[in-house]
């Protein structure tokens, strides 16, 4: 089986980290032969340090954007440098906290950097983020554009908040090719965003990855918790759910395991007889 596998609410708890279940489950689920994937919406310079990268056979990282194989990356598309500038203008202007996600890590804007640092690392101050909270990050609150636009990086997401009023305004051209993922309205106010290339999305990138290592469709299997996850569940053979999923997810799956927090991971993967 070609194990196709999502991180956060999945192998990894927001407050316990990747855990150590998780990793015993990859462990047996390799030495039984089956092929393991990472399969997950963050960029790769925004996988945490402590996912074991080592583990997989594979990784498709940006919810699409970048595929890799033993070590090869076959697949790296950035959003164009052009329509990138002409949305940063049109951030900066209107006020919008963003981000643009790279393969070295996320650069961000000096609002984006203070909204991150009370969401994630709970403190006011982004100087002392990195003492305290999500430890593991690949995030550096006091990391900015600045630095992006002196190494001449490229993104291959630009993540941005908007508030309702921007959002009702809010259009991306079809010129631009990029699709626009919108979440829920958070407690923070804002309507959390991100933006990539057009075609790019986990069922799209795992019928690549199948054809890239000549497997068959027939023997994949999709784990996740998350709308996010509903293209790839819609493309695998089967699809297993933790039980912290919404019911919308688990309504794709064919299989629900117990929640991520409570070793669903590892549970999910023994009920199907995979370990």
């Amino acid at each position: 089986m070609i194990i196709f596998a999502d991180i956060d609410g999945t192998m990894r708890d927001y407050q316990l980290g990747f855990l150590p279940s998780s990793a015993a489950a990859l462990d047996e689920a390799a030495k039984n032969g089956h092929t393991l994937m990472l399969c997950t919406g963050r960029t790769v310079g925004m996988i945490p340090y402590d996912v074991p990268l080592d583990k997989f056979d594979g990784m498709i990282c940006g919810g699409g954007c970048h595929l890799s194989y033993k070590g090869e990356v076959f697949k790296d598309l950035y959003i164009e440098d052009s329509i990138m500038m002409r949305y940063r203008r049109f951030f900066e202007e209107q006020g919008v906290p963003y981000a643009l996600e790279t393969y070295q890590g996320i650069f961000m804007a000096r609002e984006m950097g203070e909204l991150m640092a009370v969401e994630l690392f709970r403190t006011n101050d982004p100087a002392s983020a990195d003492a305290v909270g999500l430890r593991t990050e690949r995030i550096d609150v006091s990391r900015r554009l600045a630095e992006f636009d002196e190494r001449g990086l490229s993104a291959s997401k630009i993540s941005f908040c908007l508030t309702p009023e921007q959002y009702r305004s809010f259009v991306v051209s079809d010129e631009d090719r990029l699709t626009l993922i919108v979440f829920p309205r958070s407690a923070d106010g804002y309507y959390h965003c991100e933006m990539v290339r057009s075609g790019c999305d986990k069922g799209t990138a795992i019928k690549e990855m199948v054809r890239h290592i000549g497997a068959d469709m027939a023997d994949t299997l999709a784990v996740g918790d998350s709308m996010n996850d509903a293209d790839a569940f819609r493309a695998a053979a089967r699809a297993l759910c933790m039980g912290n999923g919404s019911e919308d997810i688990k309504a794709l799956a064919d299989m629900v395991s117990a929640p991520c927090a409570e070793d669903g991971f590892y549970k999910g993967l023994k009920m199907m007889g995979l370990i």
